[in-house]
Parts: C-alpha cells; structure tokens; sequence
C-alpha cells in the first residue's frame, strides 16, 4: 500500500460530554450516557431512552451560537473539527497547511432544521439537511481551502469518510484532511427505528444474552489525517490498512454468513500486513441487535479462530450515532491505543450463545497495544474495517 496516513488531531462531543479525554474518562467510570429522551415527547416510540447530548452542553452550544442561528448538527459538528485542527495545528493555527480537505460523514445530516421548516411551513434558509451543503458551510466557515466532500453510507459512513480522507492525502488532493461525522437524533430517526422494532427499551446490551435492540445517540468526531512524517510531532497513530466489501443481501438486516464483514478483515489485515495475534484489540460495531451482534461474532471467529484479540463495543455507553459512529469510535480506539487500555462493554453480563468470542466485561489494561481494528456494517450490507496503529512503529 502507499505510506499510512497519520493522525494529527482529534476531537469529540456526545451524550458523555465534549472532548476525547472526558469521554474516556467517563468511559472507564462505566458511565452509561443513554437516558430516558428529554427533547422528545414519552410514549412516540418503542424506547423513550436515548443517548442525547447532555442539557448543560447544549445550552452552552446555544448560547454560542445564539438562539436564532442554533442548529445542533451544525454546531457540534463545528465545534469537533475546530478542536481537532486546533489540537493539530495549535490554538491560533498559524501552522495550518493551506490547503485542507473536508470530508463530512452523515446518514441525515441537519433533519432537525428540515422538520421545523415543513411544521412551520418556512422556506428552508439554509439546506443543511443536504450533506454536501453542510460540509460546504463547514469549510467556508472554517477557513479550508481543499476539497470538500461528503459521504453518507448507512451506520459504515464514519470510516468510509475516513478511507476517502486517506486516499486524498495520499494522491496529494490535500496538505492535510479533516474527517468529521455528525447525526443527531430527530424524530424521524427515532420513528423509524422505532417502526421496524430495532429500539430496546432499555439502555442497549451488545452482545449480551438478553440483548433486544439498539439504542440511538447523537453527537460529533473529528480527525485531522496527514502525510506520515509531515508533523511528526503531532502525530497519535497511523491510518495502516482498511477493507470494504458489501455482501448484497438485504436492505436492511445483515448477512447471516457474515461473508463481507469477513472479508472487509481480511482485506483490512493484508493491507496492514498484520497477522492475527499482532491484533491487540478489536473495537466491534457492537449495536445489541439480535442479529447484528451474532453476525460480527460470527465473522470475527472465523478471521481470528479461538484465540481472538479483546473485543468490545462502544454503544452501551453513548449509543448508536449512526454516520458519526465510525469517527466517534476511531477516536476513543486512537485513545486506547495510548492509554494501553481496552474499555469493556457496558451493558454485558453474559454473551449470548451465538457469540462465540468472549467480549470484555471489564476494562482490560494490556502491553503490548499497539494495532487496533474497529468495524462497522451498515443498512444495504455495507462492511468496513480499518486499522490504527500506534506511535512509535519498530
């Protein structure tokens, strides 16, 4: 493959706070970010649970923005990318490369907004709710002179951005690439989910013997990937290898042979030329649906045999951020990476027999840690994986 990316800068926001280090933090509390709905009527879904972004936060992204401009994707997806170009380039980012890149993740971008305007009958200002205007808007605002892109692939859509955000550094498209993945929850997302049975009503149970459905969240990842080497002073990890493969089988459930996830490893591994025990930790999709959760299993035995790296699943503790997942998770994953910690999987209390791996229970500190792997699949039968490796590589 062409040299790995590297990671310069990151940043986050969901229901478990602002910031890659507080969200950790909360993490290893075993917090659980998913409440009972608080800017949504009770009794409208199957769940009233959701993991939103805390009321304080979001009072303050208000006040920032002020009332009549204030639009929550919007908002957190800015807030993310400009702490992360901040933790690459410095606060006054006067070492910002001319030309950066955008390229934006979302399955709805801003619905919220959308839905205000048809209930009001107004004509939409902005179109915000179209991803590549969003990602437009974003840039104008924040000063990026490259390539802007957006991508919406169903829940694979954050690490698919990620993997275009690579290749345009690599083809020298950009100095530098920010990859930002927002979805915030709105009632048509809640309805729909809620409408085909994928809602638990209680906070979800990945890979949990009594597990029944997901729950949603909402919030904002951002990475700022560049040429290995261009500041190696910055630099958290490596971008080292990725895999797609989509197995064409039904438009929303998950193969039950789990053959284009298995695949998406195995072209993920060859790429980062990793074997299976140079796996320290796998970082699953993980949403608690019956089927989902059996599926991944399924494909990670049959990659890695009876001898699996740690596995866990982040959305018992922040939900499920649909487009922002991928971005959100690789964050927390780049996290661990450095930390030498692998978080549990909250909400499990015994696997369920069709799992055949042993997700973590607890949080497991271990040496070495240094390649990870985080998955997501996708409505459409969309499979993706990739790979971060930690800093410094012998």
């Amino acid at each position: 493959m062409a040299e790995p990316c590297a990671i310069i800068g990151l940043d986050l926001i969901n229901a478990l706070g602002a910031g890659p280090d507080a969200v950790w933090d909360e993490m290893m509390a075993y917090t659980c970010g998913i409440r009972p709905l608080n800017r949504f009527d009770h009794g409208r879904y199957r769940s009233d649970m959701a993991a939103e972004i805390p009321g304080p936060l979001l009072a303050q992204l208000r006040d920032e923005a002020g009332e009549r401009h204030f639009s929550l994707a919007y908002s957190i997806a800015r807030r993310a990318v400009h702490g992360a170009l901040e933790a690459a380039f410095g606060e006054q980012r006067s070492n910002t490369p001319r030309r950066v890149g955008l390229v934006l993740a979302t399955t709805k971008g801003d619905i919220p907004e959308f839905e205000r305007q048809v209930q009001n009958r107004e004509v939409p200002a902005k179109g915000r709710y179209n991803p590549y205007l969003l990602a437009l808007e974003l840039a104008r605002d924040l000063k990026l002179e490259g390539p802007v892109l957006a991508v919406s692939g169903a829940c694979a859509t954050g690490l698919l951005a990620m993997i275009h955000a690579v290749r345009l550094v690599q083809r020298g498209g950009a100095e530098a690439v920010v990859a930002v993945g927002v979805d915030v929850l709105s009632d048509f997302v809640l309805s729909g989910f809620s409408s085909v049975g994928a809602l638990a009503p209680e906070p979800c149970r990945p890979y949990d013997e009594k597990r029944n459905g997901l729950s949603l969240g909402e919030g904002a990842g951002a990475v700022v990937l560049s040429p290995r080497g261009a500041f190696p002073q910055k630099e958290l990890a490596l971008i080292s290898g990725w895999g797609v493969a989509n197995d064409a089988r039904h438009i929303t459930a998950p193969s039950p042979t789990a053959n284009g996830l298995i695949q998406a490893l195995r072209q993920t591994m060859a790429m980062a030329c990793l074997e299976v025990d140079e796996v320290h930790y796998l970082n699953a999709h993980g949403t608690g649906t019956i089927y989902n959760d059996a599926m991944e299993a399924r494909a990670i035995h049959q990659v890695f045999g009876e001898s699996p790296p740690p596995v866990s699943s982040m959305k018992g503790y922040f939900g499920h951020t649909l487009g922002a997942a991928g971005i959100i998770e690789a964050v927390l994953t780049v996290v661990a990476l450095r930390r030498k910690t692998v978080p549990a999987s909250l909400g499990l209390e015994h696997p369920g027999a069709d799992i055949p791996i042993q997700p973590l229970r607890t949080h497991l500190h271990r040496t070495p840690l240094t390649h990870a792997l985080t998955i997501k699949s996708g409505f459409g039968g969309i499979n993706v994986a990739l790979s971060l490796s930690a800093l410094p590589l012998l």
